[in-house]
Formats: structure tokens, C-alpha cells, sequence
């Protein structure tokens, strides 16, 4: 057979997603949803990590991201403090144990990257948005497979607005590039950010693109599915997280999972799964951040 046609591995990417099973109306209004998009789009920057698609609902979020393991991770827990911030301010905290729960789950080759890309970009039609998923405001728009070089000029560049004003706008101090643009409502354009190169290249073609968009009903209940089963394991886990952080502290003099090495992360998963086989091995290997097939070989275990 072709290898052409045969699914690529990919190690740095990751669909990021919070619960939005226990918040009735985390962004409602047209402001916490710019709020929300421009906070992607910042928090990406100064993690160093790239977003290929988002979408920003009423209840929750999505995010695919790409980079490496730690700066994902930490791209997660910086949305997580910003989002309890916002939470608390809007006085919308009534998450049972006070905290936002977001799933950080590793994609493992190339198929699984494009179904999980288009999920994201589907997932307002899934809400009931009556239109195309390129007319939905909180997400890509229509930036792929388009005229780069006039969608470049949309907007206005953030260089035309002053520093300090900028700083009060966009909520933050961090340094932004002065060539991303933004609308009149002053939301940072998708287009600015996001890693339209690399969704093209994944899927090839705008013919292949829309292949995809019209996904089987089988495929998206599965990725609903298994989006509700990680959140739904959230708690379940935290102990598993416990132990393998205080591990990679004692015997690494890691502060976290995430700043360990490939090896590091293995041979801690080799030693929790000795010391105590309560847990999964897809528990493993998302605490862990290595690939479920990888600690199925190592950890000699059947399919």
C-alpha cells in the first residue's frame, strides 16, 4: 500500500477543551466572547504554542494546539487561571469544587488531527448554529483555503493603537505583535494568529477540507463521547496526577509532569503502574502525556 495514504504520527499537538457541563453561561454575552478569543490568542503567544482551531461556546471552549508537551501544558493552566479570574469576577462560580476543569488530550497521527480540527470548527453547527461553521463569529471564520493576502489586510493593525491603551484592552501586559490586526470591536483577528499554514498542509486541499466537514454522525458522537468521558474522569485522576508529581519532584527534581523528559514521563508511568495497576493505562497516558500505544508496548499490554 502507499505510505502516502497512510496516517502520519504527530507528537505536538493537543485538543484542549473545558467543561461545559456545569456552567450554565460562562460566555453569554458578545463581550466575554471577544474577552475569551483574544485571551486564546495572547495566552498562545506568550506560551509559545500555536492554535490551528478554536471555538469559543456559551458553556465552554475548544482549542487544538501545537507544541511541545510543556508548552501546552502550560498554555492550559495559564487559560485555567485566567478563566477562574473571569469566572469569579463575572460571579458565575458555581463549579462544585471551585475550579475549572479543562482536558488536555494528546492527538496521535494525522487522521485523528483533521477529524479532530474539523470537530472543533463544527462544533457551534452541533449547538445549533443555523449557518455554515465560516459564518460563526467565535472561532476560525473562514480563514482557511481563502485570499491570504486580503484577509491579511482585514482590520486594523494593533500598531495604530497606543501601548497603554492596548495594555487596558486586551487585558494584559504581554508584549503583543504589532502586526496582528483586529476588528472594530477590538477582537484579534483569527487570521493573525492562528496556524492556517498548517491545517492547509494537513489537509491539502479545500476539496479534502470539505470532504471532512461533512463528518459521519458516527465520528462526532464518538469524539462527544470521548470529550465527556475525560471530563467526566477529571476527578478520578487527580490523585494518579498527585503521585506522579510528587515522582517527578523526588526523583527528577521536576516541578511538574510536563517539564519532564519523553523518558522521564515513561519510566515514572512504568513505576506507577507497578506500584499500584488501579488505574487505566489511557489514565496513564494522560497524566503522563505519552501516547496510550507507547506504555501499551512498554508496559506489555494486549489492544
Amino acid at each position: 500500500m502507499n505510505n502516502d495514504f497512510q496516517p502520519k504520527p504527530v507528537s505536538d499537538c493537543f485538543h484542549i477543551y473545558s467543561n461545559g457541563k456545569k456552567m450554565n453561561a460562562l460566555f453569554s454575552a458578545r463581550e466575554d466572547k471577544i474577552l475569551a478569543m483574544n485571551m486564546i490568542a495572547i495566552t498562545s503567544f506568550a506560551n509559545g504554542v500555536k492554535i490551528l482551531t478554536d471555538q469559543i461556546m456559551e458553556t465552554h471552549f475548544h482549542a487544538i494546539v501545537s507544541g511541545s508537551v510543556r508548552a501546552c501544558a502550560k498554555f492550559k493552566k495559564d487559560m485555567i487561571a485566567k478563566l477562574n479570574i473571569f469566572i469569579n469576577r463575572k460571579g458565575r462560580s458555581t463549579y462544585s469544587d471551585g475550579n475549572l476543569e479543562v482536558s488536555m488530550d494528546p492527538i496521535h497521527e494525522s487522521t485523528e488531527l483533521k477529524n479532530k480540527i474539523i470537530y472543533v470548527y463544527r462544533n457551534a453547527l452541533a449547538a445549533g448554529f443555523p449557518m455554515m461553521p465560516w459564518k460563526y463569529e467565535w472561532g476560525p471564520g473562514d480563514i482557511y483555503f481563502v485570499d491570504h493576502e486580503t484577509l491579511a489586510k482585514a482590520g486594523k493593525a494593533i500598531s495604530d493603537i497606543p501601548v497603554r491603551v492596548q495594555r487596558r484592552v486586551f487585558h494584559t501586559n504581554v508584549a503583543l505583535p504589532q502586526s496582528w490586526r483586529v476588528n472594530e470591536e477590538g477582537m484579534i483577528l483569527p487570521h493573525c494568529y492562528m496556524d492556517w499554514v498548517r491545517v492547509e498542509k494537513e489537509f491539502g486541499n479545500a476539496r479534502v477540507f470539505i470532504a471532512f466537514i461533512h463528518q459521519k454522525r458516527d465520528l462526532e458522537g464518538k469524539l462527544d463521547a470521548e470529550c465527556t468521558r475525560n471530563v467526566g474522569i477529571t476527578f478520578y485522576e487527580t490523585e494518579l496526577r498527585r503521585e506522579a508529581k510528587d515522582l517527578c519532584r523526588k526523583v527528577y527534581e521536576r516541578p511538574s509532569i510536563a517539564s519532564a523528559s519523553a523518558e522521564e514521563r515513561i519510566a515514572i508511568a512504568r513505576c506507577l503502574w507497578q506500584n499500584r495497576r488501579t488505574y487505566s493505562v489511557s489514565s496513564l497516558s494522560r497524566v503522563m502525556l505519552v501516547s496510550k500505544e507507547i506504555l501499551q508496548a512498554i508496559l506489555l499490554i494486549e489492544k
